[in-house]
Protein backbone atom coordinates (compact mmCIF):
# COMPACT_ATOMS: atom_id res chain seq x y z
CA UNK A 1 0.00 0.00 0.00
CA UNK A 2 1.64 3.16 -0.30
CA UNK A 3 3.73 5.04 2.21
CA UNK A 4 1.14 7.55 4.43
CA UNK A 5 1.31 11.46 4.14
CA UNK A 6 2.69 12.81 7.42
CA UNK A 7 2.96 17.33 7.61
CA UNK A 8 5.19 17.86 10.67
CA UNK A 9 4.74 21.31 11.49
CA UNK A 10 7.22 23.21 14.65
CA UNK A 11 9.39 26.13 14.63
CA UNK A 12 12.18 24.08 16.82
CA UNK A 13 14.42 22.85 13.68
CA UNK A 14 15.77 20.28 16.08
CA UNK A 15 12.23 19.05 16.73
CA UNK A 16 11.00 18.79 13.04
CA UNK A 17 14.72 16.82 12.20
CA UNK A 18 13.97 14.40 14.95
CA UNK A 19 10.44 13.48 14.01
CA UNK A 20 11.16 13.56 10.53
CA UNK A 21 14.17 10.98 10.88
CA UNK A 22 11.87 8.33 12.93
CA UNK A 23 8.81 8.82 10.70
CA UNK A 24 11.04 8.27 7.25
CA UNK A 25 12.59 5.21 8.65
CA UNK A 26 9.59 4.23 9.19
CA UNK A 27 8.57 4.50 5.99
CA UNK A 28 6.07 7.70 5.83
CA UNK A 29 6.43 9.92 3.68
CA UNK A 30 7.70 13.25 5.37
CA UNK A 31 7.21 17.12 4.54
CA UNK A 32 8.05 19.57 7.12
CA UNK A 33 6.50 23.39 7.80
CA UNK A 34 8.49 25.91 10.34
CA UNK A 35 5.08 27.24 11.73
CA UNK A 36 1.36 27.36 10.86
CA UNK A 37 1.62 29.90 7.93
CA UNK A 38 4.09 27.63 5.98
CA UNK A 39 2.14 24.74 6.67
CA UNK A 40 -1.11 26.00 5.21
CA UNK A 41 0.73 27.08 1.81
CA UNK A 42 1.94 23.76 1.70
CA UNK A 43 -1.47 22.18 2.27
CA UNK A 44 -2.02 23.39 -1.31
CA UNK A 45 0.24 20.68 -2.84
CA UNK A 46 0.58 18.02 -0.38
CA UNK A 47 -2.47 16.16 1.04
CA UNK A 48 -1.10 14.88 4.38
CA UNK A 49 -3.09 11.67 6.12
CA UNK A 50 -1.89 13.01 9.30
CA UNK A 51 -0.53 16.54 10.71
CA UNK A 52 1.57 16.57 13.57
CA UNK A 53 1.75 20.14 15.07
CA UNK A 54 3.61 21.58 18.09
CA UNK A 55 0.86 23.81 20.10
CA UNK A 56 2.91 26.46 20.65
CA UNK A 57 4.67 28.67 17.96
CA UNK A 58 5.15 32.46 17.10
CA UNK A 59 2.39 33.52 15.16
CA UNK A 60 -0.82 31.40 14.71
CA UNK A 61 -0.38 28.81 17.21
CA UNK A 62 -1.05 25.32 16.74
CA UNK A 63 -4.49 25.30 18.02
CA UNK A 64 -5.37 28.20 15.82
CA UNK A 65 -4.01 25.88 12.89
CA UNK A 66 -5.74 22.61 13.88
CA UNK A 67 -9.49 25.45 13.62
CA UNK A 68 -8.42 26.20 10.36
CA UNK A 69 -7.94 22.73 8.93
CA UNK A 70 -11.20 20.98 10.14
CA UNK A 71 -12.70 24.27 8.89
CA UNK A 72 -11.19 23.41 5.56
CA UNK A 73 -13.85 21.43 3.41
CA UNK A 74 -10.98 19.51 1.63
CA UNK A 75 -8.91 18.27 4.63
CA UNK A 76 -11.44 16.91 6.94
CA UNK A 77 -10.03 13.82 6.46
CA UNK A 78 -6.86 14.66 7.88
CA UNK A 79 -6.24 13.20 11.38
CA UNK A 80 -4.18 16.21 13.62
CA UNK A 81 -2.49 15.57 16.47
CA UNK A 82 -1.24 18.32 18.31
CA UNK A 83 2.43 17.78 20.33
CA UNK A 84 3.42 20.15 23.45
CA UNK A 85 5.64 20.23 26.67
CA UNK A 86 2.83 21.29 28.35
CA UNK A 87 0.46 18.78 30.33
CA UNK A 88 -1.99 21.43 31.81
CA UNK A 89 -5.56 20.28 30.86
CA UNK A 90 -6.85 23.43 29.95
CA UNK A 91 -4.09 23.11 26.96
CA UNK A 92 -5.32 19.66 26.40
CA UNK A 93 -8.74 21.00 26.05
CA UNK A 94 -8.00 23.44 23.55
CA UNK A 95 -6.89 21.13 21.35
CA UNK A 96 -9.27 18.39 21.46
CA UNK A 97 -11.90 21.19 20.94
CA UNK A 98 -9.92 22.45 17.80
CA UNK A 99 -10.76 18.69 16.15
CA UNK A 100 -7.32 17.50 17.35
CA UNK A 101 -7.60 13.26 17.41
CA UNK A 102 -4.58 13.41 19.80
CA UNK A 103 -2.43 15.08 22.21
CA UNK A 104 1.03 13.70 23.08
CA UNK A 105 3.42 15.44 25.58
CA UNK A 106 6.95 16.60 24.63
CA UNK A 107 9.73 14.86 24.84
CA UNK A 108 9.37 12.83 21.79
CA UNK A 109 9.86 9.22 22.41
CA UNK A 110 11.75 7.98 19.28
CA UNK A 111 10.65 4.10 20.41
CA UNK A 112 6.68 4.98 20.28
CA UNK A 113 6.12 7.65 18.46
CA UNK A 114 5.66 6.07 15.02
CA UNK A 115 3.24 3.72 16.51
CA UNK A 116 1.45 6.02 18.07
CA UNK A 117 0.83 8.14 15.16
CA UNK A 118 0.12 4.58 13.19
CA UNK A 119 -1.80 4.11 15.82
CA UNK A 120 -4.50 7.26 15.22
CA UNK A 121 -4.46 6.82 11.20
CA UNK A 122 -5.51 2.74 11.84
CA UNK A 123 -8.54 3.65 14.16
CA UNK A 124 -9.61 6.31 11.38
CA UNK A 125 -8.77 4.18 8.46
CA UNK A 126 -10.82 1.93 10.84
CA UNK A 127 -13.72 4.02 11.38
CA UNK A 128 -14.13 5.16 7.59
CA UNK A 129 -14.23 1.22 6.14
CA UNK A 130 -14.74 -0.46 8.65
CA UNK A 131 -11.94 -2.69 8.37
CA UNK A 132 -8.47 -2.63 9.59
CA UNK A 133 -5.53 -0.94 8.53
CA UNK A 134 -2.34 -2.09 8.25
CA UNK A 135 0.56 0.81 7.80
CA UNK A 136 4.32 0.10 7.96
CA UNK A 137 6.51 -1.20 10.27
CA UNK A 138 9.41 0.11 12.65
CA UNK A 139 12.49 0.57 11.69
CA UNK A 140 14.87 1.98 14.16
CA UNK A 141 17.43 5.24 13.93
CA UNK A 142 20.87 4.70 13.12
CA UNK A 143 23.54 5.52 15.91
CA UNK A 144 25.38 8.14 13.68
CA UNK A 145 21.98 9.82 13.11
CA UNK A 146 20.99 9.99 16.62
CA UNK A 147 24.89 11.13 17.51
CA UNK A 148 24.37 13.66 14.85
CA UNK A 149 21.51 15.32 16.06
CA UNK A 150 22.64 15.32 19.50
CA UNK A 151 26.07 17.24 18.44
CA UNK A 152 23.87 19.65 16.42
CA UNK A 153 21.27 20.12 19.95
CA UNK A 154 24.60 20.50 22.21
CA UNK A 155 26.35 23.33 19.39
CA UNK A 156 23.01 25.49 19.45
CA UNK A 157 22.68 24.89 23.55
CA UNK A 158 26.28 26.16 23.62
CA UNK A 159 25.72 29.49 21.42
CA UNK A 160 22.52 30.12 22.65
CA UNK A 161 23.20 29.94 26.67
CA UNK A 162 26.05 32.52 25.65
CA UNK A 163 23.49 34.92 23.91
CA UNK A 164 20.96 34.55 27.03
CA UNK A 165 23.66 35.28 29.69
CA UNK A 166 24.74 38.53 27.47
CA UNK A 167 21.03 39.67 27.08
CA UNK A 168 20.04 38.96 30.57
CA UNK A 169 19.64 42.87 32.08
CA UNK A 170 18.22 45.67 30.58
CA UNK A 171 15.84 44.82 28.21
CA UNK A 172 15.58 41.12 28.82
CA UNK A 173 12.91 39.68 26.12
CA UNK A 174 11.51 36.68 28.37
CA UNK A 175 9.10 35.58 25.73
CA UNK A 176 11.87 35.11 23.58
CA UNK A 177 13.89 33.14 26.29
CA UNK A 178 10.92 31.32 27.27
CA UNK A 179 10.33 29.97 24.02
CA UNK A 180 13.83 28.71 23.49
CA UNK A 181 13.84 26.63 26.94
CA UNK A 182 10.52 24.99 25.96
CA UNK A 183 11.86 24.09 22.88
CA UNK A 184 15.08 22.87 24.97
CA UNK A 185 13.14 20.78 27.22
CA UNK A 186 11.35 18.73 24.99
CA UNK A 187 14.39 18.03 22.60
CA UNK A 188 16.88 17.07 25.61
CA UNK A 189 14.34 14.50 26.86
CA UNK A 190 13.80 13.19 23.24
CA UNK A 191 17.75 12.49 23.03
CA UNK A 192 17.95 11.53 26.37
CA UNK A 193 19.33 14.85 27.92
CA UNK A 194 17.52 14.59 31.08
CA UNK A 195 19.64 16.91 33.44
CA UNK A 196 19.22 19.43 30.42
CA UNK A 197 15.37 19.15 30.08
CA UNK A 198 15.00 19.59 34.18
CA UNK A 199 16.96 22.26 33.87
CA UNK A 200 15.74 24.15 31.13
CA UNK A 201 11.84 23.26 32.26
CA UNK A 202 13.23 25.02 35.62
CA UNK A 203 14.11 28.30 34.02
CA UNK A 204 10.68 28.33 31.82
CA UNK A 205 8.70 28.06 34.73
CA UNK A 206 10.96 31.01 36.54
CA UNK A 207 10.03 33.74 33.62
CA UNK A 208 6.48 32.67 34.15
CA UNK A 209 6.78 34.42 37.30
CA UNK A 210 5.15 37.81 37.12
CA UNK A 211 9.17 39.48 38.04
CA UNK A 212 11.36 36.97 37.22
CA UNK A 213 14.46 36.94 39.46
CA UNK A 214 17.33 37.89 36.76
CA UNK A 215 19.76 36.65 39.20
CA UNK A 216 18.62 33.50 39.97
CA UNK A 217 17.63 33.26 36.07
CA UNK A 218 21.77 33.96 35.28
CA UNK A 219 22.69 30.93 37.66
CA UNK A 220 20.19 28.47 36.29
CA UNK A 221 21.59 29.56 32.37
CA UNK A 222 25.05 29.09 33.64
CA UNK A 223 24.66 25.71 35.01
CA UNK A 224 22.86 25.40 31.78
CA UNK A 225 25.30 25.97 29.72
CA UNK A 226 27.89 23.67 31.64
CA UNK A 227 25.48 21.15 30.91
CA UNK A 228 25.18 21.23 27.66
CA UNK A 229 29.22 21.50 27.41
CA UNK A 230 29.89 19.08 29.43
CA UNK A 231 28.09 16.17 27.27
CA UNK A 232 30.14 13.90 25.49
CA UNK A 233 29.60 14.86 22.27
CA UNK A 234 29.56 18.72 22.71
CA UNK A 235 33.46 18.07 22.65
CA UNK A 236 34.24 18.53 18.88
CA UNK A 237 36.56 15.84 17.38
CA UNK A 238 40.13 16.23 16.38
CA UNK A 239 40.61 18.03 12.63
CA UNK A 240 42.58 15.72 10.82
CA UNK A 241 45.86 17.50 9.69
CA UNK A 242 45.37 17.06 5.82
CA UNK A 243 41.98 18.66 6.10
CA UNK A 244 43.67 21.75 7.66
CA UNK A 245 46.12 22.15 5.06
CA UNK A 246 43.88 22.01 2.07
CA UNK A 247 41.49 24.48 4.61
CA UNK A 248 43.81 26.66 5.60
CA UNK A 249 43.75 30.51 4.29
CA UNK A 250 40.97 29.37 2.09
CA UNK A 251 37.53 31.25 0.76
CA UNK A 252 34.80 28.83 0.62
CA UNK A 253 31.35 30.69 -0.25
CA UNK A 254 28.65 30.15 1.23
CA UNK A 255 25.41 29.68 -0.73
CA UNK A 256 21.14 29.77 0.49
CA UNK A 257 22.34 28.36 3.82
CA UNK A 258 20.01 29.24 7.01
CA UNK A 259 20.86 31.14 9.45
CA UNK A 260 21.25 28.34 11.48
CA UNK A 261 22.95 26.18 9.14
CA UNK A 262 25.32 29.00 7.94
CA UNK A 263 26.36 29.47 11.49
CA UNK A 264 27.03 26.08 11.99
CA UNK A 265 29.78 26.21 8.74
CA UNK A 266 31.02 29.45 9.61
CA UNK A 267 32.16 28.00 13.35
CA UNK A 268 33.81 24.91 11.47
CA UNK A 269 35.06 26.45 8.70
CA UNK A 270 36.85 29.10 10.86
CA UNK A 271 38.21 26.75 13.49
CA UNK A 272 40.67 25.42 10.84
CA UNK A 273 41.55 29.00 9.24
CA UNK A 274 39.38 28.80 6.45
CA UNK A 275 37.36 32.13 5.45
CA UNK A 276 33.41 31.64 4.77
CA UNK A 277 31.72 33.90 2.57
CA UNK A 278 27.99 34.20 2.50
CA UNK A 279 25.84 34.88 -0.56
CA UNK A 280 22.44 34.91 -1.11
CA UNK A 281 20.93 33.20 -3.81
CA UNK A 282 19.97 36.58 -5.67
CA UNK A 283 23.49 37.42 -5.80
CA UNK A 284 25.62 36.49 -9.57
CA UNK A 285 27.44 33.40 -9.55
CA UNK A 286 30.35 35.31 -11.43
CA UNK A 287 30.42 38.43 -9.20
CA UNK A 288 34.06 39.58 -8.28
CA UNK A 289 33.87 38.31 -4.26
CA UNK A 290 32.82 34.69 -5.87
CA UNK A 291 35.51 34.55 -8.49
CA UNK A 292 38.08 34.60 -5.33
CA UNK A 293 36.55 31.91 -3.68
CA UNK A 294 38.52 28.63 -3.97
CA UNK A 295 35.41 26.87 -2.98
CA UNK A 296 31.58 27.37 -3.41
CA UNK A 297 28.70 25.57 -0.95
CA UNK A 298 25.25 25.61 -2.59
CA UNK A 299 22.24 24.93 -0.86
CA UNK A 300 19.63 23.33 -2.95
CA UNK A 301 16.43 24.22 -1.27
CA UNK A 302 13.93 27.09 -2.29
CA UNK A 303 15.16 30.09 -4.24
CA UNK A 304 18.82 28.64 -4.79
CA UNK A 305 16.57 25.51 -7.21
CA UNK A 306 15.39 28.36 -9.31
CA UNK A 307 18.32 30.44 -9.25
CA UNK A 308 21.81 30.44 -11.81
CA UNK A 309 23.71 29.29 -9.03
CA UNK A 310 21.66 25.51 -9.92
CA UNK A 311 21.55 26.31 -13.55
CA UNK A 312 22.73 24.42 -16.68
CA UNK A 313 23.64 27.02 -17.70
CA UNK A 314 25.64 28.91 -14.77
CA UNK A 315 27.85 31.63 -15.56
CA UNK A 316 30.52 30.59 -12.29
CA UNK A 317 33.75 29.66 -13.54
CA UNK A 318 33.59 25.83 -14.86
CA UNK A 319 36.80 25.11 -13.38
CA UNK A 320 35.29 26.76 -9.85
CA UNK A 321 34.73 23.49 -7.03
CA UNK A 322 31.60 23.10 -6.41
CA UNK A 323 29.89 21.47 -3.72
CA UNK A 324 25.79 20.63 -3.28
CA UNK A 325 24.20 20.32 0.05
CA UNK A 326 20.90 19.75 1.43
CA UNK A 327 17.77 17.06 1.58
CA UNK A 328 18.82 14.36 -0.20
CA UNK A 329 15.54 13.99 -2.45
CA UNK A 330 16.30 18.04 -2.98
CA UNK A 331 20.29 17.10 -4.50
CA UNK A 332 18.93 14.19 -6.09
CA UNK A 333 16.40 16.74 -8.45
CA UNK A 334 18.81 19.26 -9.24
CA UNK A 335 19.89 18.86 -12.92
CA UNK A 336 22.08 16.19 -13.96
CA UNK A 337 24.55 18.57 -15.49
CA UNK A 338 24.72 20.50 -12.37
CA UNK A 339 25.70 17.35 -10.28
CA UNK A 340 28.06 16.28 -12.70
CA UNK A 341 29.90 19.63 -12.09
CA UNK A 342 29.92 19.02 -8.21
CA UNK A 343 32.93 17.99 -7.05
CA UNK A 344 30.97 16.81 -3.34
CA UNK A 345 28.07 16.22 -1.81
CA UNK A 346 27.13 17.08 1.34
CA UNK A 347 23.34 15.53 2.59
CA UNK A 348 21.54 16.99 5.47
CA UNK A 349 22.13 15.57 9.00
CA UNK A 350 25.88 16.21 8.49
CA UNK A 351 27.94 17.39 11.49
CA UNK A 352 30.53 20.23 10.84
CA UNK A 353 34.04 17.42 10.94
CA UNK A 354 32.20 15.86 8.10
CA UNK A 355 31.48 19.54 6.21
CA UNK A 356 35.17 19.80 6.18
CA UNK A 357 36.09 16.62 5.09
CA UNK A 358 34.05 17.32 1.99
CA UNK A 359 34.96 20.65 1.36
CA UNK A 360 38.78 19.28 1.46
CA UNK A 361 37.97 16.10 -0.51
CA UNK A 362 36.31 18.58 -3.41
CA UNK A 363 39.81 20.81 -3.64
CA UNK A 364 41.91 17.89 -3.90
CA UNK A 365 39.83 16.60 -6.66
CA UNK A 366 39.76 20.24 -8.30
CA UNK A 367 43.80 19.55 -8.23
CA UNK A 368 43.91 16.41 -9.44
CA UNK A 369 41.69 17.45 -12.12
CA UNK A 370 43.94 20.67 -12.90
CA UNK A 371 47.25 18.54 -12.80
CA UNK A 372 45.76 16.18 -15.25
CA UNK A 373 44.64 18.78 -17.66
CA UNK A 374 48.27 20.08 -18.00
CA UNK A 375 49.61 16.92 -18.26
CA UNK A 376 50.55 15.40 -21.87
CA UNK A 377 47.39 14.34 -23.24
CA UNK A 378 47.49 10.04 -22.93
CA UNK A 379 45.91 7.82 -24.86
CA UNK A 380 42.47 7.23 -23.73
CA UNK A 381 41.73 3.34 -22.86
CA UNK A 382 39.43 1.50 -24.71
CA UNK A 383 35.64 1.50 -23.16
CA UNK A 384 34.23 -1.72 -22.75
CA UNK A 385 30.83 -1.95 -24.81
CA UNK A 386 27.90 -2.13 -22.83
CA UNK A 387 26.71 -1.14 -18.78
CA UNK A 388 29.57 -0.39 -16.53
CA UNK A 389 30.93 -3.26 -14.41
CA UNK A 390 30.48 -2.44 -10.36
CA UNK A 391 31.82 -4.63 -7.42
CA UNK A 392 29.85 -5.15 -4.61
CA UNK A 393 32.15 -6.26 -1.62
CA UNK A 394 30.20 -6.81 2.00
CA UNK A 395 29.65 -9.24 4.23
CA UNK A 396 26.13 -9.00 4.99
CA UNK A 397 24.27 -10.25 2.11
CA UNK A 398 21.30 -8.39 3.33
CA UNK A 399 23.68 -5.16 1.90
CA UNK A 400 25.00 -6.97 -1.18
CA UNK A 401 20.84 -7.59 -2.40
CA UNK A 402 19.48 -4.01 -1.89
CA UNK A 403 22.31 -2.96 -3.34
CA UNK A 404 22.52 -4.55 -6.18
CA UNK A 405 19.22 -4.74 -6.78
CA UNK A 406 19.43 -0.62 -6.65
CA UNK A 407 22.67 -0.45 -8.93
CA UNK A 408 20.97 -3.46 -11.50
CA UNK A 409 17.68 -0.86 -11.66
CA UNK A 410 19.67 2.31 -13.16
CA UNK A 411 21.57 -0.01 -15.95
CA UNK A 412 24.73 -0.91 -13.95
CA UNK A 413 26.17 -4.57 -14.29
CA UNK A 414 26.64 -5.40 -10.48
CA UNK A 415 28.45 -8.28 -8.94
CA UNK A 416 28.91 -9.27 -5.70
CA UNK A 417 31.50 -10.52 -3.27
CA UNK A 418 31.42 -11.18 0.44
CA UNK A 419 34.80 -10.71 1.51
CA UNK A 420 37.88 -9.13 0.44
CA UNK A 421 40.19 -12.36 -0.98
CA UNK A 422 37.29 -13.32 -3.07
CA UNK A 423 37.04 -9.71 -4.22
CA UNK A 424 40.32 -9.24 -5.30
CA UNK A 425 40.19 -12.79 -7.66
CA UNK A 426 36.87 -11.25 -9.40
CA UNK A 427 38.88 -7.49 -9.85
CA UNK A 428 41.40 -9.76 -12.05
CA UNK A 429 38.86 -12.10 -13.77
CA UNK A 430 36.27 -9.05 -14.69
CA UNK A 431 37.93 -5.46 -14.44
CA UNK A 432 35.41 -3.80 -12.90
CA UNK A 433 34.85 0.17 -13.34
CA UNK A 434 33.96 0.90 -10.23
CA UNK A 435 33.90 -1.09 -6.28
CA UNK A 436 31.44 -0.43 -3.39
CA UNK A 437 34.36 -1.64 -0.42
CA UNK A 438 32.61 -1.90 3.15
CA UNK A 439 35.12 -0.83 5.61
CA UNK A 440 34.22 -3.41 8.45
CA UNK A 441 34.57 -7.03 7.38
CA UNK A 442 36.25 -9.72 9.24
CA UNK A 443 39.76 -10.88 7.99
CA UNK A 444 40.71 -8.73 5.43
CA UNK A 445 38.85 -5.59 5.87
CA UNK A 446 37.90 -2.80 3.15
CA UNK A 447 41.07 -0.98 3.75
CA UNK A 448 43.75 -3.98 2.91
CA UNK A 449 41.55 -4.56 -0.20
CA UNK A 450 41.53 -0.96 -1.08
CA UNK A 451 45.44 -0.94 -0.75
CA UNK A 452 45.51 -4.17 -2.63
CA UNK A 453 43.53 -2.84 -5.69
CA UNK A 454 46.31 0.13 -5.77
CA UNK A 455 49.07 -1.34 -5.12
CA UNK A 456 48.28 -3.11 -8.34
CA UNK A 457 48.24 -0.15 -10.44
CA UNK A 458 44.09 0.12 -10.57
CA UNK A 459 42.70 3.35 -10.74
CA UNK A 460 39.28 2.56 -11.12
CA UNK A 461 37.15 4.56 -8.85
CA UNK A 462 36.08 3.37 -5.15
CA UNK A 463 33.58 4.04 -2.73
CA UNK A 464 33.93 2.83 0.72
CA UNK A 465 30.72 2.19 2.83
CA UNK A 466 31.72 2.58 7.19
CA UNK A 467 29.69 2.34 9.78
CA UNK A 468 30.74 5.39 11.92
CA UNK A 469 31.94 9.07 10.25
CA UNK A 470 35.25 8.63 12.23
CA UNK A 471 37.05 11.84 10.30
CA UNK A 472 40.58 9.66 10.96
CA UNK A 473 39.46 6.61 9.70
CA UNK A 474 38.48 8.27 6.71
CA UNK A 475 41.19 10.23 5.80
CA UNK A 476 43.35 7.16 6.20
CA UNK A 477 40.61 5.08 3.19
CA UNK A 478 41.95 8.65 1.19
CA UNK A 479 45.44 8.19 1.87
CA UNK A 480 45.08 4.84 0.96
CA UNK A 481 43.24 5.61 -2.76
CA UNK A 482 39.84 5.74 -2.29
CA UNK A 483 37.46 8.35 -4.36
CA UNK A 484 34.47 8.46 -2.01
CA UNK A 485 32.39 6.93 0.97
CA UNK A 486 29.17 6.67 2.36
CA UNK A 487 27.64 6.34 6.11
CA UNK A 488 25.85 3.01 6.80
CA UNK A 489 22.84 3.12 6.90
CA UNK A 490 23.02 4.98 3.24
CA UNK A 491 20.80 5.49 0.54
CA UNK A 492 20.93 3.74 -2.60
CA UNK A 493 19.97 6.35 -4.78
CA UNK A 494 22.53 8.73 -3.07
CA UNK A 495 25.11 5.73 -4.13
CA UNK A 496 23.73 5.55 -7.59
CA UNK A 497 24.49 9.56 -7.43
CA UNK A 498 28.06 9.04 -6.60
CA UNK A 499 28.50 6.40 -8.78
CA UNK A 500 27.37 8.17 -11.71
CA UNK A 501 29.25 11.19 -10.98
CA UNK A 502 32.27 8.72 -11.24
CA UNK A 503 31.70 6.75 -14.12
CA UNK A 504 30.07 9.63 -16.32
CA UNK A 505 28.69 7.07 -18.55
Amino acid sequence: MPAAKVLIVDDAPLNRKLAELVLRKEGFEVQTASGAEEALARLDGFHPDLILMDLRMPGMGGVELARCIKQDPGCGDVVVVALTASAAPEDRASALAAGCAGYLIKPLDTQTLGSTLRGYLERTAASRSGGPAVLPGWLPLSDPELEGLRRRFLEEGIHECRRLLESAGAGFDASRAGALLHRWAGAAGSLEYAAIAESARALEKLLEQPQPDLRKFREGVTELFYAFSDAPEASPGPVPESVVEALNGKRIALVGFPEEEAERLCAAMERVGARPMRFHSADPPDCGPVRDCSLVMVRGDGETMRSPWLSPQSPAPPDQPLVLAGRREVIMAVDAAVQARAREFLIDGWQPEEALLRCSFALSRAVRTAAAAAAPAAAAPARRAGPPIVLVVDDDPVIRSVVRGALETYGMDCQVAGGGPEALAMIAAAAPDAAVLDVNMPGMDGYLVLAAIREKGLSFPVILLTARRHENDLTRGFTLGADDYMVKPFNSVELVARLKRFLKR
